[in-house]
């Protein structure tokens, strides 16, 4: 039995339990951008709901908004800060734009396996940066998950060195870290909203862009691009988020079932995340028939010798050395912890 087949498992498990809900029980509202489907995020998202409401007896009713039906993720995490949305998961390209400190996230090739990730993640310096993020936000981040590993398709060439990428133009996020990291690479950093970047690839404006695998196969771009790299250049996260003043309302016994519902909706990314791996890549190679190539930890140290320095540099006149130090420190600590 495979991860998601005891999760599945697991859950069916847990929601035959259920009864219906009473009359009486609260309605909140959980917004995200991903479609309601197969995918790591909405499964994590369906966890949290049957959890919550198991564990709630009812008290506490969680109506799903998948699909950006709220808004993006900027509006959710607005409406979340201003009262009228109780929670959303936001990524954390969307989270900076409300806290900045999220930026030291994206050093290139910081961590060398999910596993490494998950430490860093449950670690102090997140549960810092999570205080920190209710002190400077008033928005509670419940917990992080794995947004996935960001790797590079594009249409021209399998990309197995640094210098493969020279001269191609690479849609990135609207985000100068990303931009920063697809420059020192030699290729050139487009910068195209997610809504635009299957036409752009569709008619030839950019020749590749980076995103996990999940991404690659459930937004259709596998389908315009032919060569896939699993360099892992960038960890991405999901936070979350919820609204200060709904949670501090709850009792401490269903803030408590919140906060571990949050909690496995984050194992529950996490794990069918690092599953999506392999599994939408075989899926982008036998339906599609696009090119996979794994990178080694040897080509991936020639990525991270050009990348990581220049990047990080950039990251520190953001959000200043403390931070990144004590970022790299945890991973260091991490990696001994697993590794010894």
């Amino acid at each position: 039995m495979n991860i998601r087949q005891w999760l599945a498992t697991a859950c069916v498990a847990a929601t035959g339990a259920l009864a219906a809900l009473p009359a009486s029980a609260e309605t909140i509202k959980f917004g995200i951008g991903i479609a309601e489907g197969d995918f790591p995020e909405y499964n994590a998202l369906v966890r949290f709901k049957e959890y919550v409401e198991f564990k709630t007896n009812g008290e506490i009713e969680v109506r799903l908004f998948p699909n950006n039906q709220l808004g993006g993720e900027r509006e959710m995490l607005e409406q979340v800060q201003q009262g009228s949305l109780e929670l959303t998961f936001a990524a954390d390209g969307a989270m900076a734009g409300f806290y900045p400190p999220m930026q030291v996230w994206s050093i290139p090739y910081l961590f060398e396996s999910a596993p490494i990730a998950w430490q860093v993640m449950n670690s102090d310096f997140a549960d810092t940066m999570r205080d920190d993020i209710l002190d400077k936000t008033g928005m509670r981040a419940l917990a992080f998950s794995q947004n996935g590993f960001r790797s590079f398709t594009n249409n021209v060439r399998p990309i197995i060195n640094p210098e493969d990428l020279s001269g191609l133009k690479i849609r990135t996020m609207e985000s100068p870290v990303f931009m920063e990291l697809v420059n020192a690479l030699g290729a050139t950093a487009t910068p195209i909203s997610g809504a635009e970047v299957l036409m752009s690839l569709r008619q030839g404006v950019v020749d590749g862009q980076e995103n996990p695998p999940a991404v690659v196969y459930g937004g259709g771009l596998g389908e315009v691009q032919k060569y896939y790299t699993l360099d892992e250049h960038v960890f991405g996260l999901h936070v979350i988020i919820a609204d200060e003043k709904w949670f501090s309302g709850l009792s401490p016994s269903n803030q408590q079932i919140v906060i571990d519902a949050a909690n496995l909706m984050a194992w529950t990314e996490n794990l069918q995340k690092t599953e999506g791996d392999w599994r939408f890549s075989e899926k982008l190679k036998d339906e599609l028939g696009m090119e996979i190539h794994v990178s080694t930890p040897e080509e991936k140290a020639a990525f991270k010798e050009i990348t990581q320095a220049p990047v990080e540099a950039f990251i520190r006149t953001k959000v200043g050395d403390a931070l990144v130090d004590e970022l790299l420190a945890t991973v260091e600590e991490a990696k001994v912890k697993l590794y010894d």
